[in-house]
């Protein structure tokens, strides 16, 4: 049988609901697959036919081993189902619940089944395309630095100074992945999220670092904000938090200081309060064409830094429906401003 992207009337229908349906042969190479694949699980129908992407290029080993074995044990009379994630065309692995059975075609044995996402929203749904090549061009650079080192290692044998180096680029790439996950990651949002202490948690941390650095370190923030609730992420929140004053960080040296307010806004978005959180320090700055590039992802003036923490930052804080805005100028310092809808004591929810 050639692979087509519907076959019948069936999987035709079938294209119009919220599951992904497809056909294999006994080899597993897809036959058929319905025309809503892309839509429902971010893979083009014809990226699917004619390969064993269901089976093997698209899965994690452990989930293609569990599909496998269920496979293994199906009888004729069974609909079989597993849970598992599966690579879509960008390469983020979406988490679906994968239900099939075996049926007979003339002589033939083939394997039908419904792919169903188990989230509408993907984190990679709405990212600019750009930013996918970015990303694996500079991870690919980390591992072409690691496949190098280890070459060496190969050729001259136990030298610490390259076993350190190759430690610190393994540790690089690691961060570097984990911080994209972060940009790229769709909040889970729960009732109540309370915003003085997920930023309490993240100032005990910082004003460490700012004794180790000698840098002054002053903050209102915490007791302002003290009873603000939000709708929102408590963990991609704070990684916003710690993303913006880490940058604030880098950028000072001793004797420099750092200054965190924290207040409710005269400003509303949507009849809703805000709260406004600015993060000022009079380190090094940024000249105007840095500026207007800061918040855009992988760009960076740090050779150790990947250029993921003021874009996710902001990304965070937009998700959340609020506003994130840098001023900044060489030699004079960065100011950054967040404006959150928030519920503060005494108010209804629902202002």
């Amino acid at each position: 049988m050639g692979a087509a992207i519907v076959t019948d009337e069936a999987l035709d229908s079938a294209a119009l609901m919220p599951c992904v349906n497809y056909r294999c042969a006994s080899d597993f190479i897809a036959t058929t697959v319905s025309t809503n694949s892309f839509e429902l699980i971010g893979i083009r129908p014809e990226n699917i036919l004619g390969k064993r992407t269901l089976w093997k290029e698209r899965l994690r080993s452990e989930d293609r081993d569990r599909l496998m074995s269920r496979l293994n044990r199906l009888e004729w009379t069974e609909m079989g189902a597993v849970a598992h994630k599966i690579a879509n065309d960008r390469g983020f692995h979406i988490p679906v619940a994968h239900g099939f059975r075996k049926v007979r075609l003339g002589q033939e044995v083939a394997i039908q089944g419904c792919i169903v996402p188990l989230t509408g929203d993907f984190g990679a749904a709405t990212l600019n395309d750009s930013v996918i090549p970015q990303f694996i061009h500079k991870i690919g650079n980390h591992f072409q630095l690691i496949n190098l080192l280890i070459g060496s290692l190969k050729r001259t044998g136990t030298n610490i100074d390259e076993i350190e180096t190759l430690q610190l680029t393994v540790d690089r790439a690691v961060e570097f992945t984990r911080a994209f996950s972060h940009y790229s990651q769709p909040p889970v949002f729960t009732p109540a999220v309370d915003l003085g202490a997920i930023l309490q948690t993240v100032i005990a941390s910082i004003a460490s670092s700012c004794d180790e650095k000698k840098v002054v370190f002053r903050e209102n923030a915490v007791q302002c904000l003290n009873g603000a609730v939000m709708t929102g992420d408590a963990c991609l929140l704070e990684i916003a938090f710690v993303a913006l004053f880490q940058n604030a960080l880098d950028a000072t040296t001793s004797g420099d200081q750092i200054l965190v307010s924290g207040k409710k806004a005269k400003k509303h978005i949507k009849d809703r309060s805000m709260a406004r959180i600015a993060i000022v320090d009079n380190g090094c700055g940024m000249d105007k064409d840095t500026l207007a590039k800061a918040a855009d992802p992988f760009v960076t003036s740090k050779r150790d830094r990947d250029g993921l923490g003021l874009s996710t930052a902001s990304r965070i804080v937009e998700i959340h429906g609020g506003q994130l805005k840098i001023s900044s100028a060489s030699g004079k310092g960065t100011k950054v401003e967040m404006m959150l809808p928030v519920t503060f004591a005494g108010e209804s929810p629902d202002v």
